[in-house]
């Protein structure tokens, strides 16, 4: 039995918003193997776009796309990995299950800077819910504690990298309208995979990975990059931007358990768990509440009609 085109979709972005939510345990798993976040950054770029390579149609890139698919490229495969899984090394995998939902926020926020989306009053409460959800969990609170700092300065990178891949997501919004989603998410890894080489080859970075820690590597690079980027914007092609929205924030809830299963030591504050619902409640609400007049003015982040690009020649 074929399964209709809009459960697809549904299933596609529940097993993303799965994957999503392993993301910080499993990167977390592979840098207390002592592992350099410099290699791990360069390794999930390569890996998967090995993997993807068979994959992507030939097409023809217009002249003025080049220097938007660079900057993509760069800020989302080499700056925000980069200051992830430093921010990783100095906070905890919960920290960054909970810091993860910042992306929509920063995504939203460019969206309405430089693609002109618009929100209603309800949207703007519910985008403001997220920023202090945020600093909640960055926070703790704790501005009297000797470790606060410790735990600030990884959770604030953690939040920077969202920003950067929140600006990949922006830019890759006006790409996706003409490009296929393997052939940009394959260019934006290799240009990634690219630019690391060469840190790597500059600062001598050993690239050796222990056999008993390789397996999580390579899961987390096939299933975090690669498989949840391409369901992804699957489930934006047929269920729509905001239904898929709707869904990924339980991400948190799947990525909180994994967390706390495998790192039982790190147990959760009262502060950050308040900080963490009002993110995952207020990104709910942001796209259940969302008015009639944004699906006048199409300001969804992603067009299910555009997003998979044209056919390739």
């Amino acid at each position: 039995m074929v399964l209709p085109e809009r459960t697809r979709g549904y299933l596609a972005i529940i097993v993303a918003a799965v994957l999503f939510g392993i993301w910080p345990t499993l990167s977390k798993l592979v840098l207390n193997a002592l592992i350099s976040p410099l290699a791990i950054a360069f390794l999930i770029q390569v890996i998967p776009g090995v993997a993807l390579l068979p994959f992507v149609r030939r097409v023809r890139f217009q002249r003025a796309d080049w220097k938007l698919i660079v900057v993509s490229g760069v800020v989302g495969a080499v700056v925000g990995p980069l200051i992830y899984f430093y921010g990783l090394e100095r906070t905890t995998a919960s920290n960054s299950v909970l810091l993860s939902n910042s992306e929509s926020l920063f995504t939203m926020l460019f969206a309405y800077a430089f693609l002109r989306e618009r929100a209603t009053r309800r949207e703007y409460i519910a985008l403001a819910g997220i920023a202090v959800g945020a600093f909640l969990v960055t926070t703790q609170l704790r501005f009297g504690d000797v470790r606060f700092v410790e735990f600030l300065v990884g959770n604030l990178m953690l939040v920077t990298a969202a920003a950067c891949w929140g600006s990949s997501n922006t830019m890759s919004t006006v790409l996706l309208r003409r490009i296929p989603i393997v052939t940009l998410l394959e260019v934006q890894l290799l240009i990634g995979a690219a630019v690391f080489a060469g840190i790597v080859a500059f600062t001598g970075t050993s690239l050796a990975v222990p056999l008993d820690v390789l397996p999580a590597l390579v899961l987390l690079s096939l299933s975090a990059v690669g498989i949840f980027s391409v369901l992804f914007f699957y489930a934006f092609r047929t269920i729509g931007a905001m239904r898929t929205g709707a869904v990924l924030p339980s991400s948190a809830l799947w990525g909180i358990l994994v967390a706390l299963y495998v790192f039982p030591t790190e147990t959760l504050s009262p502060v950050q768990v308040l900080g963490g619902v009002l993110m995952v409640g207020s990104l709910i609400a942001f796209y259940i509440l969302r008015g009639p007049a944004e699906a006048k003015s199409g300001g969804e982040t992603l067009k299910p009609a555009a997003s998979d690009g044209p056919d390739s020649p």
